[in-house]
Parts: structure tokens; C-alpha cells; sequence
């Protein structure tokens, strides 16, 4: 508990005022670098799928990651902005868009769903940074627990 306190106090002083005020909020830290999520553009509908926008940058060992999978491209690979669609009360998730950044902020590849091939929405990933966003953007969107009465 105290490690979690400390990471989340030390990305309060370095990383996350610049963040804050872009209107991005901290999700995780993975080996590959920071997920953060835009909490302000999530319109909350009780039975309707939401989309919310998630925005990873990458440390030089995800750099390096992305390099090994898609190519020389992804040398100067800085973030990725993605588009997401939840469905919380079915707990499943569908890629919108996905739109790769370099440092200089051009795109290196824009990922479209509808343009490259349809995909369905599927289950939500146990212990992954998406049922960490599903958590925080489903938590207020669930029904009511069943009372028994």
C-alpha cells in the first residue's frame, strides 16, 4: 500500500500537472510507460456503449517494443491516442481508433476500425488497463446492486 502511495505521489510532482491540466488522468504505469484516460469526454449512458479516449507515452522500452512489432516507422515513437468503446453493462470493449504519434507530434500510423475491418466488441481483459478504465468510467454507469427486498 505504501509502493501505490508513492508511485501515485511521485507522478503527483513530475509527471501528472502537465497532465492535469490537458484534462488526462492517470490510469497505470506499465513496463511500457504511462496509460492515462479523458474523463471529461465520457457521456455517461445507462444502456448505451460510452466512448472514452485513452493516451499511452511511451518509454524507450516501449519504443523499443514497437519497433520489433511494426518497424523502423516507430523509432520515434511518443504516444498513441485511442478510441474506445465500453459497454458496461456487458463488460466488453470494441477499438475505435488509434492514432500513433512521433516526439515531433506527426502521425506515424492512424488506425481506423471501420476503414481496416470491422471488429466486435469483446470481453474485458482481466488485470489489464482496460478493465482498470472500465472501473473507473462503468463504476458510476452500473445498475444498482439487487437489495433482496
Amino acid at each position: 500500500m505504501a509502493f501505490l502511495f508513492l508511485l501515485l505521489f511521485g507522478c503527483y510532482l513530475i509527471d501528472c500537472p502537465e497532465v492535469r491540466r490537458e484534462g488526462w488522468q492517470f490510469l497505470e504505469k506499465d513496463e511500457e510507460g504511462i496509460w492515462l484516460y479523458y474523463r471529461e469526454n465520457v457521456q455517461p449512458h445507462r444502456n448505451d456503449p460510452i466512448q472514452v479516449w485513452t493516451k499511452k507515452i511511451y518509454n524507450q522500452k516501449g519504443v523499443s517494443d514497437a519497433v520489433i512489432r511494426y518497424g523502423k516507422d516507430y523509432l520515434n515513437l511518443d504516444h498513441v491516442i485511442s478510441v474506445w468503446e465500453m459497454d458496461c453493462l456487458q463488460r466488453k470493449f470494441k477499438l475505435i481508433s488509434a492514432d500513433f504519434y512521433s516526439k515531433d507530434n506527426t502521425i506515424i500510423y492512424a488506425y481506423d476500425n471501420e476503414k481496416e475491418g470491422y471488429f466486435t466488441p469483446e470481453d474485458i481483459p482481466v488485470d489489464s488497463h482496460l478493465e482498470l478504465l472500465y472501473n473507473q468510467v462503468c463504476g458510476f454507469n452500473l445498475p444498482a446492486p439487487y437489495s433482496g427486498r
